[in-house]
Formats: C-alpha cells, structure tokens, sequence
C-alpha cells in the first residue's frame, strides 16, 4: 500500500469522532489518525490497533544506538514489531544477546535470535529479524531459564515525558515484563526505552489512566530527541493473576504454567470472576442478515446456483411445499394415491460415535503442517479418528472413538487406550532439515512436542481434519 492510500475501515476510523471520555484508546486514536492523515505512517498499513511503524524508524534506532546505555548493554530485549525491526538490526550487527518475545505469547515466552554458523551478513541479519526469522532462528527460552537483561526495548503508540506509556490495548508487553520479572531478569539497573515519532510524544498523560500492570519507561527516542522520563509510577513487581480472567490463560499457555509454578509453592494465584479482558476483541458494527438461500446442486445442467447480491437466471420457478405421493401416467392424468406401505422403509441412522479418550499436542511450531504430524502419526502407528488442527495456536488434539461391536467372531482389533498412544507419542519431535514450499523458510531444529491427556468431549465440526 502506497502512503496515503488509506483502506475503507481505515478512513472510518479517521473521520469517525473522537471518544468525548479520557480513556487510552482516545489517544490511541489521536496518535494513528495524526500518522495516517499527515502521511507519516508506513508499512504495515493502516496503523489503526498496531504499534505504528512510522517515518524514521531508522533514524530513531540510530541515535538509540548512540548512548551509552545502549552502547554497554550486553543482553536486550526487542519486541516483534515493525518500528523496532530497525533496533533487533543493530542488534545482531553489534554482536549483542538478542532476545524477542514470542508473538502474542501462544507458543511460548522468548526467543534467542541465533545466527547461522558462519552467517553474519546484512542479508542473513534482515532475515534473522522478520516476522519468520524470529521464530525460524529463535533458540526458545522458557520461565525456568536464567536470563539477565541490561536494556528491554518496547513499542508504543504514545508516551509521555513522565514515563507512562500506552500500547496498542491487548496486555503484550505489560505481560512480558511481569514474566522477566518472575524470572528475575530484570535487575534494577536494566534500563526500559521505547523508540516512537516525536508526535507520540505527549508533555503529560492523565495519571488516572495507569495502574500497577502498566510499564513506565525511563528513555523515549525519536527520530530527532532523546528523553529522559521523569518515572512518575513504579514497575509491576510481576503477573497481577487478580486482573487476569481464566480465558487470559487459556490463550497464553505460558502464563498457565506459570501459574502452576506459583501454586505450588503456596501463592495466592486467583483469576477474577468476571471476563472484562479486552484483547483479541474489537467492536464490531452488527452484521447485515444475510439472505438464506438454497443451493440446488442438480442444477448443474442449465439454471445455475443463486448467491447473495445476484440474481438467478431465467428458467423454470422452484417448487416448493412438500411433494405428494402421486403417480402419472403417460398422458399426464394423476392415478391412485401411493400406498405408504408400498415405501421401503428408511435405513436407521448409524449412532453417533462416542470418543473415548483424548489427546493433547503442544509445541508445534507455526511452520509445521498438519500433513508433517500426520505422517509422523503414522509411522509410530498412532490413527486418532478425529484430529482438531490448532497448529498455528502451537497445539492440537487426537480425539480416539470407543470400540464398536465387531462384524464377526474371529474379527480381532488391537486395544487402544491411553497408555498406549502415551507410550508411542513419547518424545516425538518434529521440524528439522525438511524444506518448505515454495521459499517459505522452515525451522531448523526439531521441536520436541509435549503429548499428555485431555479431557474427551465432541469437537466443533468446522475444526476438524478428517
């Protein structure tokens, strides 16, 4: 998309007025209207619920990598985002640990970027820092490892000079820092710096506005000044669970492990009752009823099918209303009334298989595709009836029916059980050498997936891979 082409739901969101109430998401919108109506937005666009990228990005990482605090920082912590992309560069060209947090927490916490042996070239790096590479060079990095961060880099939509920040609404990096907080690698020295557009620079941000979750920071740079914040509120000291609802959890299967970890060592750890969580949640305008139509698929010969928003061509009307049990003769004269009983009765419906035990798959890698599993399914002789592929949420399930009645006597079939697809799933990895198609690049090192129980229950049909 060329600057300045905005799409419809963009121009929506620009020309609709703004929320009368201060609230966060009013200065969500003051910021993403100024960088779309003033041409300073760039790729992805539009920036409207994104940390904006913005005109120079560059430049802003540039003079980052100018400071001192910058300069002497060993290990840093660079958010996924675009507008940051710029900062994992120098990163990587400067020989510093690197580490990225895994997108929207659902396959993990962090990732080392690690480049290729012998790989240290602009072209490698630009690759180690997109989207693909992060995950495709990224050495996983869980809760239970030791981490010490100098310097976290995170990105913004708008910033004061007193230190509050606001990000694109959903809890991502809020959450990130509660979990380095647990993990203690964040030290008091480890410094927080964002790099934005001078225009989301704000003198002041309405302190009502943030509580404990919220992350201050302590340098804001942009393409044109360094700031050094005044750090009007404190850090979280880790995960709030309070303001945390059971969906938050399900979602980030990180922070349920985490959880666990608390529990167990005797922490209070309650999720609040009522779901007011807001991410992964926009609002929507209600949808226009759509008009039923019925497909006919014997109209493959002249009438075609009707959709919505066409019409159906000419041709004979659809009867409707139900078809009575009549006969015509060759003359077209109705005969007699056909006798029910003369009707062969309809074939019974076969029961409903009912699924006896379930399986869960963990730690698939979003490059994996459900063929990959399924082949390894096979060569360790596992058949689940019924797969519910949630690859690109890093999991899956293995839905196993109960054993019917056999056709005959000396018809014998293997017992199936839990223990047994436990035992022959155990250790399986996937990923490795194997090429993509096309030049979608593919993980180097096999993941080891986590196979444990799930509870049985029927899956919602439009997920399931027959």
């Amino acid at each position: 998309m060329q600057n300045g082409d905005v799409t419809a739901a963009a121009a929506e969101n620009i020309n609709s007025p703004l929320p009368q109430e201060v609230t966060k998401q009013a200065y969500r919108l003051k910021v993403w209207r100024h960088l779309e109506n003033n041409l300073l937005a760039m790729f992805p666009r539009p920036v409207f619920n994104r940390i904006p990228n913005f005109k120079g990005a560059p430049e802003a990482a540039a003079r980052l990598a100018e400071l001192d605090e910058f300069k002497n920082a060993n290990t840093v912590k660079v958010n996924p985002d675009k507008p940051q992309e710029p900062v994992r560069v120098i990163c990587l060209e400067q020989h510093k640990s690197l580490y990225v947090p895994v997108p929207r927490l659902q396959n993990g916490f962090l990732n080392r970027l690690m480049l290729p042996e012998g790989e240290t070239g602009p072209a490698a790096i630009r690759k180690a820092v997109s989207r693909n590479g992060m995950e495709t060079f990224g050495q996983p990095i869980g809760i239970e490892d030791s981490v010490s961060l100098d310097l976290v880099v995170m990105g913004s939509v708008a910033v004061s000079k007193e230190g509050y920040r606001i990000g694109k609404g959903r809890g991502y990096g809020d959450l990130e820092f509660g979990l380095m907080m647990h993990m203690k690698a964040i030290k008091p020295t480890t410094l927080v710096a964002t790099t934005v557009h001078d225009c989301q620079v704000f003198d002041t941000l309405p302190a009502e506005l943030f509580g404990p979750h919220d992350v201050p920071v302590d340098l804001i740079v942009t393409p044109t000044q360094v700031i050094e914040t005044q750090r009007m509120s404190q850090r979280p000291g880790g995960i709030l669970w309070h303001l945390l609802s059971n969906r938050r959890i399900q979602l980030m299967p990180i922070l349920g492990q985490l959880r666990e970890v608390e529990m167990l060592a005797g922490r209070a750890c309650t999720l609040k009752e009522e779901d007011t969580d807001v991410e992964e949640r926009t609002i929507n305008r209600p949808r226009r009823p759509r008009r039923r139509t019925r497909s006919n698929k014997s109209q493959s010969e002249g009438e075609g099918n009707t959709t919505e928003g066409e019409e159906g061509k000419p041709g004979k009307p659809r009867r409707t209303g139900r078809r009575r049990n009549s006969t015509k003769s060759k003359d077209g004269k109705d005969c007699k009334e056909r006798d029910p009983k003369d009707e062969k009765p309809r074939r019974p419906r076969r029961p409903r298989p009912v699924i006896d035990f379930s399986v869960k798959i963990s730690n698939i890698s979003p490059n994996t595709r459900v063929r990959d599993l399924k082949q390894a399914l096979t060569e360790r002789g596992v058949k689940p009836q019924i797969m519910v592929w949630k690859g690109f949420r890093g999991f899956c399930y293995l839905h196993f029916f109960k054993p019917g009645p056999q056709k005959g006597e000396g018809d014998s079939a293997p017992a199936i059980n839990m223990e047994s697809v436990l035992t022959a799933l155990a250790e399986m990895s996937l990923g490795g050498s194997g090429g993509g198609d096309g030049d979608e690049p593919r993980e180097e090192k096999p993941r080891t997936l986590c196979v444990e129980p799930a509870p049985p229950r029927q899956p919602p049909q439009p997920e399931v891979v027959h």
